[in-house]
């Protein structure tokens, strides 16, 4: 009994570790290993479209700024061979007449290139467009400061400013070593230097060319709405100042005398615009020549006129053009084009651009002495102020007239002429 009693007990223990070994857990199926992710399909690059279109400019610059302007446009054109420049020149004093009266009746260029004083007329006409819709900030930011306040007009930007220009003192170092640091010092310069054909200085007194020597008497011409405010005790130390060129030698209103003197090697200073520098140079040596900056008189300066040449776009420019014409003044404005404007062997433009760096020494002088400028008013205003001024200012040089009568005498008659531009 008891062997049967372990026997069944074994077969049973048998019995169940076969049944366990046979029918074990149940087998886990094999699993795929998970597909890698599959990457978006690459697509190719969207190719820009070339740029195309006719850009017509117009302008009125003499020979050698036509060369460089030729460098840009080759320039661009390598960028945008599918953009043809048709370009116009016509003589700078009919420029404007000739671009008013085609952009009147809807014609004319995409482009043009003027005067700064031109701007808030053609704005006014509506001929002219505001850029800042189209001026990027860092196009806008590379532009010198007090450039770009000059094509700031009622809230708009009117053009960009391409380049500087004004009103400066040139002096022959052959006949005058040393640059005057006050004007007492330019009168015993010009004194001691003049013998025989030599005159020491030559000095220009028109009204462009000495109105910003208001400065050097504490004046200034007009206040910030356009209104004069030269009919006073500055106005007066101002007006007596420039007689006094008198007694520093010959003096020349609105003439080129002294130009053709100081070409000549017959004058060591006078007072003309930084565009006759090649000029200058190349007749005396450009060794010779010197751009000083502007003497002191009493606790001030004398001053000149700096001025801006600009870039406007038309009201006209057609549709199809407008890309192309307003890439063509992005390029202009580059560092690239900036830098062959500034060639001195060819337009010898002084940079509106602040980044680009120059080189050439009486273009730096020429910078220097732009910094005791004075910004010419570019306001519709300053158009009252020639004629009433030239009457004034020859009544004292030519007839001996009271300076203060003679400017009282020019702020009437410049305060009537303001009151006719401002009703029309």
């Amino acid at each position: 009994m008891k062997k049967h009693a372990i026997w069944t007990l074994a077969g049973v223990l048998a019995l169940t570790a076969l049944v366990l070994g046979a029918c074990g857990p149940a087998a886990t199926p094999t699993e795929e290993p998970p597909a890698p992710p599959t990457e978006p399909a690459t697509e190719a690059p969207a190719t820009e479209a070339p740029l195309t279109g006719t850009v017509t400019l117009w302008h009125g610059w003499k020979e050698s700024e036509i060369a460089s302007l030729n460098d840009v446009i080759a320039g661009f054109q390598g960028m945008h061979p599918e953009v043809s420049i048709d370009v116009l020149y016509t003589p700078f004093d009919d420029l404007r007449g000739k671009f008013e009266t085609a952009a009147a009746t809807g014609e004319g260029p995409d482009l043009l290139i003027g005067a700064a004083d031109w701007g808030p007329a053609l704005y006014s006409a509506e001929l002219i467009s505001d850029v800042s819709m189209y001026a990027s900030e860092d196009l806008l930011a590379s532009v010198n400061s007090a450039a770009l306040g000059a094509v700031q007009y009622q809230g708009a930007v009117i053009g960009l400013p391409h380049t500087i220009k004004g009103v400066v003192l040139f002096r022959n170092s052959s006949l005058i070593p040393d640059a005057p640091a006050t004007w007492d010092d330019l009168a015993v310069s010009a004194q001691s230097a003049t013998s025989g054909d030599v005159v020491g200085a030559d000095l220009e007194y028109g009204f462009f060319f000495s109105a910003a020597h208001l400065t050097a008497c504490g004046g200034i011409l007009m206040d910030a709405n356009g209104d004069p405010t030269f009919n006073n005790e500055a106005g007066v130390c101002w007006v007596n100042l420039l007689n006094g060129f008198k007694d520093v030698g010959p003096t020349e209103y609105n003439t080129d005398n002294d130009v053709n003197l100081f070409k000549t090697g017959n004058a060591g200073l006078i007072i003309d615009g930084s565009w006759n520098t090649s000029a200058l140079a190349e007749a005396i040596g450009a060794d010779n020549l010197k751009i000083d900056p502007w003497p002191a008189y009493g606790d001030s300066h004398l001053s000149g006129f700096v001025q801006t040449e600009n870039v406007y776009l038309s009201a006209n420019v057609a549709p199809e053009n407008l890309d192309a014409a307003w890439a063509f003044v992005e390029y202009l404005f580059s560092p690239e084009a900036q830098a062959m404007l500034a060639d001195p062997t060819k337009a010898a433009h002084i940079p509106a651009v602040s980044a680009v760096a120059i080189s050439d020494r009486l273009m730096q002088e020429t910078v220097a002495a732009f910094d005791l400028g004075t910004v010419f008013p570019v306001i519709p205003e300053m158009g009252a102020y020639w004629g009433p001024m030239d009457t004034a200012l020859k009544s004292v040089f030519d007839e001996g007239a009271d300076p203060a009568a003679a400017l009282q005498t020019a702020f009437d008659s410049v305060t009537a002429g303001i009151q006719d531009i401002r009703s029309q």
